[in-house]
């Protein structure tokens, strides 16, 4: 007998038992240390067709990684679709295809990295071949995928032909299709393609002769151990399994995504919630109690960093006039143009707040009395150059200004407010019209801003 015939077929009677054995031992350990064992069966499959590693016995080609090992593989996929259900078989098909995809990466990162160190490829890791790796993959999933769909298509419709028969029927249909499918992906397009198939086949039909009995005499010995009978599935059912699998994952990417949006929604629920309670309804601008909140902030920031602040005060002039006058619709326009006004007007960090009624505050960060007064007399200006169209007419619109700067004298934000307060009612015994500020007890009329800013002892009247 050919030594070389011997030598197989010890090394694929040795991986078959230990595949066999090891699954079962599933009762005593469980299944872990048979997916790792079967991860494993996997890498040196890979590696070990890569190298191209052949025997040759009576004239036909034997491929060792396909004989000894893919077979083992294709036995140890079939008995735990057998005994352990849909749920073990998903796990030992991914545990398979994810080693396939990953020694090849592996061995292609070898060698490169070899060939950067300036040393010649390393003999014993082979350089796979991505067409041959790629084939091999597409080939082991639709096997395995096959395997169950052919044990339960002859489970369920030959029932009267002994297990053994069966078991060997399955397992060549599974050797024939992947003959059929690697070789057509790997070396279709080529001369070498038919007699490819031809040898394949033949050679995958005396491993099945060979390897059906060893599955058969395992089922056998299994059932009458544990008294576990074979479960007859519907055909397909491992089909059904994997797009169950795709609609749960597509279930639960949607509920990830509608909960997503659903904080989303909450989050901006509670931007707005927090808008509507720091914003004024009619004008758009800040309330009052953000402009509170927002100025003691920035009092204690200005005397940390020792930097000056200042406030304004705005009170329209005639307010009542105006409402009694042309209504209060057109109050409410006059509202809302000297805040677009003065919005427009103010640096993008001041504060601009309604007050309440006809008043309104804004807040400068890093200004001084003379800063202030300059914004203030402009702000005065614009609204004094833009009157209100309305009702066919056009309305006058003045303000009053009162500035204050913040100094050691006040305790808090309500004493800033009370300073500029009083500026402001200043401006109002003035005339209207004015703008008006308030150091202790001196007082500052700016309505010639760049006159106020060279000459800060000017007084009004």
């Amino acid at each position: 007998m050919n030594y070389e015939l011997i030598i197989l077929m010890i090394e694929a009677l040795a991986v078959y038992l230990l595949v066999l054995g090891t699954h079962s031992l599933r009762h005593r350990f469980g299944l872990a240390h048979y997916y790792a064992l079967i991860g494993g069966v996997t890498a040196v499959t890979s590696w070990v067709t890569d190298a191209g590693i052949t025997a040759q016995v009576g004239g036909v080609s034997f491929v060792v990684g396909s004989t000894v090992f893919y077979t083992s593989l294709l036995l140890g996929v079939f008995v735990v679709y057998v005994f352990d259900g849909l749920r073990a078989t998903r796990i030992i098909i991914s545990t398979v295809i994810g080693v396939s995809i990953m020694v090849p990466l592996i061995a292609v990162t070898l060698n490169f990295q070899m060939n950067l160190s300036g040393v010649s490829s390393l003999a014993y890791v082979p350089t796979p071949s991505l067409r041959l790796n790629a084939a091999s993959v597409f080939a082991t999933f639709m096997d395995l995928v096959f395997l169950a769909v052919a044990w339960e298509f002859m489970n369920n419709r030959f029932q009267w032909i002994p297990m053994g028969i069966r078991a060997f029927f399955a397992l060549l249909g599974v050797m024939w299709l992947d003959v059929l499918l690697f070789a057509t992906a790997a070396f279709a397009g080529s001369g070498e393609w038919l007699a490819i198939v031809k040898g394949t086949a033949i050679s995958r039909f005396i491993v099945s002769c060979f390897a059906a009995p060893l599955l058969w005499a395992y089922l056998s010995w299994q059932n009458r151990r544990w008294g576990t009978q074979i479960t007859r599935r519907p055909v397909l059912a491992i089909l059904k399994q994997f797009a169950q699998i795709k609609e749960e994952l597509t279930q639960a990417q949607q509920e990830i995504e509608r909960r997503k949006q659903a904080e989303r929604a909450l989050r901006e629920s509670e931007e707005r919630l927090r808008a509507l309670a720091s914003t004024d309804a009619l004008t758009g601008v800040a309330n009052r109690r953000f402009f509170w909140e927002a100025a003691q902030k920035e009092i204690h920031r200005s005397r940390r960093h020792l930097s000056p602040l200042s406030m304004i005060m705005i009170d329209l002039d005639n307010f009542k006039t105006v409402n009694d006058t042309y209504g209060h619709g057109v109050g409410d326009q006059a509202l809302c143009e000297v805040a677009h006004i003065a919005q427009a007007n103010i640096r993008p960090y001041d504060l601009l707040a309604r007050m309440g009624g006809d008043e309104f505050a804004v807040l400068l960060p890093q200004s001084g009395t003379e800063d202030a007064l300059l914004a203030a007399e402009r702000l005065r200006n614009k609204v004094k150059a833009e009157p209100l169209k309305a009702g066919g007419c056009q309305v006058a619109i003045t303000i009053s200004l009162g500035v204050a700067t913040l100094d050691t004298s006040m305790a808090n934000v309500d004493g800033l407010y009370q300073v500029a307060d009083r500026a402001l009612y200043q401006a109002k015994r003035d005339g209207c019209d004015k703008v008006r500020a308030y150091q202790g007890n001196d007082k500052r009329e700016c309505n010639t801003p760049l006159a106020n800013a060279t000459n800060p002892q000017l007084v009004g009247g």
